[in-house]
């Protein structure tokens, strides 16, 4: 349900200008592995039916998260599937830890229709 709300106010801050919105091709962001790039495209695509954005991509570049657990020790990147609500769950022990203030989407760049 994150990803749709972070989408959302993604959708939301795109359309302030409805000139600028006709005019968008792609949009690229980078997001935390809180988000399923999945769940992400598919609110994308929701949220901007019958909008200026209608027709436009989202591309979503994931953020490495490398972490060691404090209980066990093991390094590894964090993945979606290691998210358990506000939690990283180590794949190894199951010890959980706190998510970053990283755990967010980055607009990175919009590609307009002149742009491609």
């Amino acid at each position: 349900m994150h990803d749709y709300h972070a989408v959302s106010a993604l959708v939301a801050h795109l359309t302030r200008d409805p000139g600028l919105a006709a005019g968008v091709a792609e949009v690229r962001v980078r997001a935390s592995p809180v988000f399923s790039p999945d769940a992400l495209l598919q609110a994308y695509q929701m949220l901007t039916e019958d909008t200026p954005l209608s027709g436009s991509r989202l591309l979503v570049e994931e953020l490495a998260d490398p972490r060691q657990c404090p209980l066990c020790g093991a390094a590894r990147t964090v993945s979606p599937g290691d998210v358990v609500g506000h939690l990283v769950s180590c794949p190894s022990c199951g010890a959980p830890s706190p998510l970053d203030a990283a755990a967010a989407i980055e607009l990175l760049e919009i590609r307009t229709i002149a742009d491609a």
